[in-house]
């Protein structure tokens, strides 16, 4: 019954995408971060979810496109330019990279696996901002990770209820052991990204009941990321906390943030992440803190080595060897593995690329009407975009689709700002 309520829906979509590929764009968002196969896999199989929501909002794309339905000024922008140069070079280091078609023990990912799933990441993102470019569609697209969030936080800690695992918490996978968030670290990441739409949406719903519930949400969300035992996760709860409290709107609510956090920490924190949590201080001597470094250490020579072109995307294992006489293993860091596999073209590209997002909100968020769902909206784009940067330090991320949903959301906002701003100066012109 599950499986054929899925397949109506799925068709559903898919013949409304036709029409309106944004809802496709949405809808294919949310499967891509919540990840509902995994979660209620038996539902899922033999069905392939993203693939029958990205083919018919892609033609449907098509068919918008010609018909001078797609709104193209929203892509001129920096951001957008950056992306672009970004994926040529990850493309670029695919063909020319000198360790793309090796093989050894250590060759984690293949190449070209790799590489197609990035293709398919980037047409989509793509799609994306061409789509969501007007406040209704914004207000539904922002729903993805707030939605993803929330049931991730009560998966979680229905967990911890009925004491469903062992030692540390990931999220959920299939039989295969499969999942999006099969790793504890990248699980804690989706937590630390949501803390800042929770804090944020309070403040923009003006019933207070929805206020204090949504605020409620976000000891859970802390919770979630205690149940993990993620030294990074931890420290990019602190984070985002950190910097949702310093600019929010009623500054004693904001003072009191860090201290209910660190009450919560001392009350949930638990014996496994508090003993971890020991070791950042003392980084150097814990072993999993150290292996990261040796990673880097070896990253860093790849970029010397080959400055241009990188080692070749997915390649970073197979190439460990050639320069580390310690035990190959990723990177651990997305900035590194990005510069040691596509090269420094595409590693600063990518920084830029992120930090004009981030700038942009913050640069832009005044254009907006005090109090309204733009304005809040800004600032928890931003901060989420830190956070997910923050946890980027500790873990490689390069293909995961968060950081592209908040791209598209710092991208829809920058172009309403922008409007907003030259409609006003029409305006003033006029008088």
């Amino acid at each position: 019954m599950g499986k054929i309520i899925i397949l109506f829906l799925l068709f559903f979509n898919g013949v409304y995408s036709l029409i309106s590929p944004w809802v496709g764009t949405t809808i294919g968002y949310l499967i891509s971060i919540l990840g509902p196969q995994f979660i209620w896999w038996w539902n899922f199989e033999g069905i392939r979810p993203f693939y029958l929501i990205a083919l018919p909002t892609s033609i449907g794309f098509v068919i918008s496109l010609f018909r001078g339905k797609i709104n193209t000024e929203i892509i001129k922008n920096k951001i957008v330019f950056f992306a672009i140069v970004y994926f040529i070079f990850v493309f670029l280091s695919y063909v020319w990279g000198p360790y793309v078609n090796i093989v050894n023990e250590w060759r984690f990912f293949d190449s070209y696996s790799v590489l197609i799933t990035m293709v398919k990441i980037f047409i989509f993102f793509f799609i994306g901002l061409f789509c969501i470019d007007d406040k209704n569609k914004l207000k539904i697209f922002s729903l993805v990770i707030i939605c993803s969030v929330l049931y991730m936080t009560y998966w979680a800690n229905m967990q911890y209820i009925s004491k469903n695992f062992f030692m540390r918490l990931r999220g959920p996978t299939n039989l295969m052991g499969q999942g999006i968030y099969k790793d504890e670290n990248t699980f804690a990441m989706l937590f630390v990204t949501g803390i800042p739409f929770f804090f944020y949406l309070g403040w923009y719903v003006k019933k207070w009941y929805f206020r204090f519930g949504l605020w409620l949400c976000i000891p859970f969300v802390w919770h979630a990321i205690f149940l993990t035992a993620s030294r990074g996760g931890l420290l990019g709860a602190v984070f985002v906390s950190l910097l949702s409290g310093l600019r929010c709107p009623k500054k004693i609510i904001g003072i009191i943030l860090i201290p209910a956090f660190l009450f919560a920490y001392a009350w949930q924190g638990g014996p496994i992440l508090k003993k971890r949590a020991k070791t950042i201080k003392n980084y150097k001597e814990e072993s999993s803190a150290r292996t990261r470094l040796e990673a880097w250490e070896a990253g860093i020579r790849m970029v010397i080595a080959h400055p241009v072109t990188g080692v070749g995307i997915g390649s970073f294992g197979q190439a460990f060897p050639y320069f580390s006489d310690k035990r190959p293993r990723v990177a651990h860091n997305t900035f590194i593995q990005i510069f040691a596999e596509s090269g420094i073209v595409a590693g600063f590209s990518y920084i830029l690329f992120m930090a004009y997002s981030i700038c942009g909100l913050f640069k832009r968020r005044d254009c907006f009407v005090p109090n309204s769902f733009c304005f809040y909206l800004s600032d928890a784009t931003a901060i989420s975009l830190g956070g997910f940067l923050f946890c980027s330090l500790f873990l490689t991320l390069t293909g995961f689709e968060v950081q592209f949903y908040l791209v598209i959301l710092a991208n829809t906002l920058g172009y309403l700002a922008m409007k907003k701003s030259s409609e006003e100066k029409k305006k003033s012109n006029s008088c």
